[in-house]
């Protein structure tokens, strides 16, 4: 499927403000770039989004910045001093979508505030990501993604049995949280076809992670005790599945629950003494033969390299796979072939390799390379041309510091 299919834009028209820094916000709005909104990044004039200091670099751009701030324009703003403000306000008055990620309380201090917003436009959807919420006793704690992880109950169920909690490889609180801004913004625009008015979005990260512990809580739910670290169906405490090594030190990933595939894998590797014909469909309950089944698939996986393994399961197509390096899995031809990397043209450090989207729809244009991820302030001039600020204008909001480019 092509990156730059000759359909039509979903959010072709649609202007979103953009205040936020880091992982959150930049993943929504990136996603809504990707198909047709005009994404505009309004950032601090000294530093800008602090995710541009981040190593590794291409060339002059942090890495991570150029994956998460593809198709957006940057302004620099000094929203502290009131022309920078007004500025902001005559951009808000054109706009569909304003999203900020600062602390509670912070955007009304600022007169920034959605109840302030509203009175300039009233179809403005103002959406707020925050740790835990507008509100709530622990609206004003500051947290990061591996402080919500610990508060919503991540580390409980997360690591091997009788280890310590382990920290995930990639960022689950950030993530859902951006993915569900993506969600409510949708549905908000949808919502004001049908009302003519905007609304305020409320993102919580913590809200997010528990919503996603829906296989941990049904336990507690159900009057049950949850299943602790490494215990519980999904979470390593059965042996079909289950990471084991192999002989040259890499794993494979056994996620082989459904009986059928079980037995299978079983009658493959010669562990005709652990196959159960009479079974349930899938695995739903530990037995004290897990312990045994368990220490045999340890031993057997470990008479073999992973590859070796690969290769003669493979054909099977019982859920047992490698488990790759980030550089074998950015290569895997599946990767490939879905166009989840690709090479880009950046006007600013030239050819780079950016992720795909993740979408793939038939009949509406997705493309991750409209615009490169900006220098700090490139599109400043821009932009405020549009609003009708003149050269002369812009260059003496430049010399006072109020904006930059």
């Amino acid at each position: 499927m092509s990156t730059r299919q000759q359909n039509v834009s979903a959010l072709e028209r649609i202007k979103i403000l953009d205040l936020t820094r880091l992982i959150p916000g930049a993943y929504c709005t990136a996603m809504l770039g990707d198909v047709g909104a005009e994404v505009l990044k309004v950032e601090e004039t000294r530093i800008g989004d602090y995710e541009r200091e981040i190593r590794p670099f291409i060339g002059s751009m942090a890495s991570r910045f150029l994956i998460l701030n593809r198709n957006k324009k940057s302004i620099a703003l000094n929203l502290k001093e009131d022309k920078g403000k007004k500025i902001l306000l005559k951009m808000v008055s054109k706009a569909d979508v304003f999203i900020e990620g600062f602390r509670p309380g912070t955007m009304k201090k600022l007169g920034l505030d959605y109840e302030s917003l509203r009175e300039i436009n009233q179809r403005l959807i103002y959406c707020s990501i925050s740790s835990f919420g507008q509100d709530g006793p622990f609206r004003d704690v500051v947290a990061h993604d591996i402080n919500i992880l610990g508060f919503a109950g991540f580390f409980h169920v997360t690591g091997v049995k009788g280890g310590a909690p382990v920290i995930p490889g990639l960022q689950i609180a950030d993530s859902v949280a951006g993915m569900n801004a993506t969600l409510a913004i949708l549905f908000a625009l949808m919502n004001r076809e049908k009302t003519g008015k905007g609304q305020l979005i409320d993102i919580s990260m913590f809200d997010g992670v528990i919503s996603w512990m829906f296989d941990a809580v049904r336990y507690a739910f159900a009057g049950e005790s949850v299943r602790e670290r490494g215990e519980g169906r999904l979470c390593g405490g059965f042996p079909n599945y289950n990471l084991y090594e192999t002989k040259d030190g890499k794993y494979v990933a056994v996620g082989s629950l459904e009986t059928k595939f079980k037995n299978a894998l079983l009658k493959k590797i010669s562990g005709d003494d652990f196959i159960e014909e009479k079974s349930a469909s899938t695995s739903s309950d530990f037995r004290e033969s897990d312990r045994e089944l368990h220490a045999f698939f340890r031993r057997t996986f470990l008479t073999k390299t992973r590859n070796e393994w690969v290769e003669e399961l493979h054909g099977l197509n019982i859920c047992v796979s490698p488990v790759n390096t980030i550089e074998e899995a950015i290569s895997h031809a599946q990767t490939v072939h879905r166009e989840m990397v690709l090479e880009v043209d950046h006007p600013s450090v030239g050819t780079i390799k950016q992720t795909g989207c993740p979408l793939k729809m038939s009949d509406t244009s997705l493309d991750v390379n409209r615009i490169g991820a900006p220098r700090l302030g490139e599109h400043t001039r821009e932009i405020l041309g549009s609003l009708g600020y003149d050269r002369n204008e812009i260059d003496e909001l430049m010399r006072k510091g109020i904006i930059r480019e």
